[in-house]
């Protein structure tokens, strides 16, 4: 079996990119973060190598296993499918909550580039506001959104 990239569902933060680079090449997934963070430093480079790889790379595809246990398509060597009711019913949660994590993200994305939208404007429009100025709220209103999404899971 060759080896493929996909973005990671078991090591998954924002999009599996990092995740599934580590899987990939067999490290660990904070050093791959712990990368793009670094290389955000440098005028955004890690920022835009992120989405570029979260757009173009596909997402690892579940596989089922006897038993009621998931693994993702590229860490799977085999796939044994069993006609068991309690593995079904298993899946259905794990995709429904995996579904209202998605949605919540995607609440949580749409608020954050509609507040940096409204940033923008206010910035072209109202000439004593300076987009600088609003790093610091923007960076705590993505912090206290992290932290309020982590006490609902």
């Amino acid at each position: 079996m060759t080896k493929t990239l996909h973005r990671s569902i078991k090591n998954k933060v924002i999009g599996g990119v990092a995740g599934g680079l580590a899987e990939y090449f067999d490290i660990d997934p904070v050093l791959v973060r712990v990368l793009f963070v670094v290389s955000f430093l440098f005028h955004g480079a890690g920022l835009l190598a992120y989405i570029v790889l979260w757009i173009a790379v596909p997402q690892a595809q579940f596989v089922f296993e006897a038993g009621g246990s998931f693994k993702s398509e590229n860490t799977a060597g085999t796939t044994s499918s069993t006609d068991n009711p309690q593995n079904d019913d298993a899946a259905a949660k794990y995709f429904k909550s995996l579904e209202d994590k998605k949605l919540s993200r995607n609440r949580n994305l749409g608020i954050i580039l509609v507040v940096l939208g409204c940033i923008f404007l206010a910035d072209i429009f109202i000439p004593r506001i300076h987009f600088a100025d609003f790093w610091p709220l923007i960076l705590i209103a993505i912090g206290i959104s992290l932290l309020l999404n982590s006490k609902k899971v």
